[in-house]
């Protein structure tokens, strides 16, 4: 487990905010006022022609570059949970495919789907905030597999019934890897140590901006970090779409119709 995806599991939603948003916020302050104390207003001023040019460069790509990281990893997000709503429908397919086969049989790979369909809601959206699937969910739906694959069809009915219902478990496979492997992933730390010395670099430049009023340029440093850390903490709760302030639930599965 990354450290980032550490911090989205062990931490309540109001702490990580603490942890991105309030904690840089002070430190950001602190850096302020140490600044201040040491060089005088009268001294940062002949900084600020060739400071300006400088701020609005790196502002302009660093910005560009945090809007991009924010956008993809919304994309990443809103896939993840277009493929848990996919996967639920596969499963109601595969259930109400079943009214073609001999009763029998059609009892038999329904109970299994109803209780994969159990485990998923129960057991694996937990076990899958930390990353791992659940080995009683894998069970269940390797056992539906081995169900389908040891019917014998009697007809051409029942062979375009199977044909499909072998398609949605198939299907039904990949959608769950995904979102397993999904639940798990997060930025490469390169990326994150882009954005964090992008986030410093900007804010530390600010300071050299000698606003003659203290209480006004702390207000200004204050909304400079707050807007660049509010845009890391949407990161760190998109990044991982089943833990978090906005977390995926099992919402999908438990409104399917499997009775």
């Amino acid at each position: 487990m990354s450290f980032e995806h550490s911090l989205v599991v062990h931490f309540a939603p109001y702490q990580l905010m603490m942890i991105c948003i309030i904690g840089p916020i002070i430190l950001a302050v602190t850096g302020l006022f140490l600044i201040r104390k040491i060089a005088p207003t009268e001294s940062l001023k002949q900084y600020h022609d060739i400071a300006g040019p400088f701020l609005n460069t790196i502002g302009a790509i660093y910005g560009i570059f945090l809007a991009l990281v924010v956008a993809t990893t919304w994309q990443f997000y809103s896939t993840t949970a277009s493929n848990v709503t996919e996967e639920a429908r596969c499963l109601q397919s595969l259930y109400l495919d079943s009214d073609a086969f001999p009763e029998e049989f059609r009892e038999k790979a329904r109970q299994l789907m109803r209780d994969y369909r159990d485990s998923l809601v129960n057991r694996e959206w937990k076990s899958i905030q930390q990353g791992e699937p659940d080995p009683k969910s894998t069970e269940l739906l390797h056992s539906i597999a081995r169900t389908y694959a040891h019917f014998k069809v009697s007809d051409a009915s029942e062979a375009a019934y199977f044909h499909e219902s072998v398609k949605n478990i198939n299907t039904l496979q990949s959608l769950r890897s995904s979102r397993i492997e999904d639940s798990g992933s997060g930025l490469l730390p390169f990326l994150w140590g882009v954005i964090l010395a992008g986030g410093v670099a900007t804010v530390c430049f600010s300071y050299l901006f000698g606003a003659r009023k203290l209480h006004a340029h702390a207000i200004m440093t204050i909304l400079l970090t707050g807007v660049v850390c509010l845009a890391l903490y949407a990161i760190v709760n998109l990044d991982f779409p089943f833990t978090g302030l906005v977390a995926i639930g099992p919402e999908a599965f438990t409104k399917l119709n499997l009775h």
